[in-house]
């Protein structure tokens, strides 16, 4: 086993967010060791909070109790297992938290976005159903780990993450240039969906109720705007007679209006993550339009590609716009959900992704 000379001690303990019914606590935890040859101990420098870990925290989503949350993360490797080749100590990586089994029968058949785990109770990932990045160490095998290159900064990097989630979604859709997107939402998904379809040379529409968050996405698409501004005027000046190719819900409560705005023959992707939201469809509406309901999973071998992505693009840096201490947690998701004002309203920063910070 290689390992830099350690700063502390085996037995000493480390903080860590954990999920419990009553909310994230900040815990006191052993700091995770290496077990498997395969093994790399990661010294995280910044993992950011998802809007799954916020539909946990506000109970739209289920979470598991006694795990520390946190998937999204960049570090340093500080030790490395005697069969680790492709690694050494002091390489900064971003973390692949899907770790799909290999072994259920959706990992026989190739599709590992839909493992089940080898107890059937659904795909290991760091952060939702083990433990995560929400601490200071991290302790994965080194296939999950991609080194970045030096010109890679960390806040481009911790975007690697969620672009992957991105980019399968717009593979799976069968986006091509040309296609007009429309965006609904502009948190950090909303923006990294806008970001691609630019990229890919979509006409690219989006809404967003948050004034700095609209700002940023008025940088981005074609246009941006509120989302009661979306009238048949506006979009009959924006697309002619058209509506939309495809229609991303990027905040899960909007299929009413994602219905309202597809074109005949086109797509709706549900993204966005609420469990409580429910929506009644008409099965005819989508027989007749000829509209497609796609839903995705987890992603699939696109983890690559937005490597690639964050190498290429560098704009996507610029949605971190705040950094706490694991200490300051409570202030953090307190000022992601709207409870705490947002201690820099009045900066040129809006409040997109927040990261936390070691």
């Amino acid at each position: 086993m290689k390992s830099e000379q350690a700063e502390y001690a085996v037995s000493e303990k480390m903080p860590a967010l954990v999920w419990c019914s009553e909310g994230l606590n900040l815990s006191e935890l052993d700091i995770p060791a290496i077990t498997l040859l395969t093994d790399v101990k990661v010294k995280i420098h910044m993992t950011g909070i998802c809007g799954t870990d916020l539909a946990v925290i506000t109970g739209k989503e289920p979470g598991i109790s006694g795990v520390i949350r946190g998937h999204e993360a960049v570090g340093t490797v500080i030790e490395t297992g005697a069969n680790v080749t492709g690694l050494k100590i002091g390489d900064r990586v971003v973390i692949d938290p899907n770790q799909s089994c290999g072994e259920c029968r959706f990992c026989r058949q190739g599709k590992e976005h839909l493992c089940i785990g080898t107890d059937g109770r659904g795909m290991p990932i760091a952060g939702l159903n083990k433990n995560g990045t929400f601490a200071p160490w991290f302790v994965t095998e080194e296939k999950y780990l991609y080194k970045l290159p030096e010109q890679m900064s960390w806040e481009a990097a911790v975007a690697v993450e969620p672009l992957a989630c991105v980019l399968h979604n717009f593979r799976e859709s069968g986006i091509r240039a040309g296609d007009s997107v429309l965006i609904l939402g502009s948190g950090p998904m909303g923006l990294l969906c806008q970001i691609v379809a630019k990229r890919m040379g979509c006409t690219t529409i989006s809404t967003e109720i948050n004034a700095g968050r609209l700002a940023k996405a008025k940088q981005i698409s074609d246009y941006a705007c509120p989302p009661e501004e979306l009238t048949p005027e506006l979009v009959s000046s924006l697309l002619g007679e058209k509506k939309f190719n495809i229609v991303m819900d990027t905040v899960g409560t909007q299929m009413e209006m994602a219905e309202q705005w597809v074109e005949r023959g086109g797509t709706i992707i549900p993204f966005g993550i609420n469990g409580k939201y429910q929506y009644t469809i008409s099965p005819t509406f989508y027989t007749q339009n000829a509209v497609r309901l796609l839903g995705v999973g987890e992603y699939l071998n696109t983890f690559e590609d937005a490597f690639q992505f964050a190498k290429d693009v560098p704009e996507v840096s610029s949605l971190i716009t705040r950094k706490y201490s694991l200490n300051q947690s409570g202030t953090a998701i307190q000022e992601l959900l709207g409870h705490v004002p947002d201690h820099a309203a009045s900066s040129d920063k809006p409040l997109l992704k927040t990261v936390f910070v070691f």
